[in-house]
């Protein structure tokens, strides 16, 4: 499962109290590209319901508590610097392939014991 949070604003990122969360699966044959898709829709749910509250004379909820440390926000650094590992077991190197396949970026690549990247 996947999916995208609005929080109250604070000064530190992801730091403020949560408003809404809408969550997507993550499908067996997920890719980043088909992930990101849903990530785009979750997003406007997420951010509209958040809209609907704001003008309401009510206004926002409170929010809840979290801790941030829990689920720390990674930046948009691929994952192990989209190098494979070859100890891994296939299922793992099949889906780390599929998660690297985001056109137009560079897709994951094997590093060959003679350091050329395989790929």
């Amino acid at each position: 499962e996947a999916g995208t949070t609005c929080h109250r604003m604070v000064r530190d990122f992801d730091a403020g109290r949560i408003l809404h969360q809408v969550a997507v699966p993550v499908a067996e044959d997920e890719t980043a590209l088909s992930l990101n898709l849903k990530m785009a829709s979750a997003i406007e749910q997420c951010f509209q319901q958040v809209m609907r509250w704001f003008f309401e004379p009510a206004g926002l909820p409170d929010g809840r508590e979290w801790d941030i440390n829990e689920f720390p926000y990674h930046y948009r650094r691929i994952p192990k610097g989209g190098i494979l590992d070859p100890t891994w077991p296939d299922e793992k190197v099949e889906r780390f392939i599929r998660a690297m396949y985001f056109p137009p970026h560079r897709p994951a690549v094997v590093v060959g014991a003679d350091g050329v990247h395989y790929g």
